[in-house]
């Protein structure tokens, strides 16, 4: 018996392409959800959020806020809901993860043509 495989290059390039706008797709959604929960009395930190091009980086996805002390006020046991934002929380992240990480996935999914099985 003699088997072989053969490998579809213009196919892996496609998807790669696909997998690279779905990352970005991910990337954006997750700053635009996230906003609401960073604390807007630190405005230091709600325009601080940068992404990272998933295209040319060796950790897609990787979504950092550059502003000093970000990650203080991240961990930090405070109150973020003084300065007119009353969502304002800590771990905005996990807090915008937790309400909108099953839209975020069927939209991914949907660019890449699968579906979300969450």
């Amino acid at each position: 018996m003699r088997i072989e495989f053969v490998i579809d290059h213009m196919s892996m390039k496609r998807r790669e392409r696909l997998f690279a706008k779905a990352q970005d797709y991910i990337d954006k959604k997750c700053i635009e959800r996230m906003e609401p929960y960073v604390p807007v009395a630190d405005s230091r930190l709600k325009n601080s959020g940068r992404l990272l091009s998933s295209a040319g980086t060796a950790e897609p996805g990787h979504l950092v806020f550059t502003a000093p002390k970000a990650k203080v006020s991240y961990y930090a046991k405070v109150d973020h809901r003084h300065g007119g934002n009353p969502r304002a929380t800590r771990l905005w992240f996990r807090t915008m993860k937790a309400e909108s990480a099953r839209e975020i996935l069927r939209g991914a999914a949907a660019i890449v043509g699968g579906r979300a099985v969450i």
